[in-house]
């Protein structure tokens, strides 16, 4: 099985997001913690993104289904940084996470499609 550049770039941004998500689990340690709720969706989106990544890694299609609605729910959860009392450093997270979300699903669908219609 051939990878494209492009999927693998996809690939390893969302996967760089997805460890990001569980890895943001420690911010209940913090003194003054973001929702709980916010911070434990975005460390199931996390796990679930992971979970879908090795078979996206093999090629299957359910795998790279799961790992693009799981990073679009967590860019989706993101989004109400911009609309509640949140500091600047929190908005700047969101929108890079958004942004980040956004290419690497974009290079991760590409390349997909990229593989499904090579010969």
């Amino acid at each position: 099985m051939t990878r494209t550049p492009v999927f693998t770039t996809g690939y390893v941004i969302c996967v760089v997001l997805g460890l990001a998500d569980v890895a943001g689990l420690a911010g209940l340690a913090m003194d003054d913690p973001p929702p709980t709720v916010v911070v434990l969706l975005g460390g199931l989106f996390g796990l679930v993104t992971l979970a879908g990544a090795v078979p996206a890694w093999r090629g299957h299609r359910a795998g790279q289904v799961t790992v693009v609605g799981s990073r679009v729910l967590s860019a989706m959860l993101a989004a109400p940084a911009f609309f509640v009392p949140a500091s600047a450093w929190e908005r700047l997270l969101a929108a890079v996470m958004i942004v980040l979300s956004i290419v690497g699903l974009g290079l991760l669908v590409s390349g997909a499609r990229q593989r499904a219609l090579a010969p």
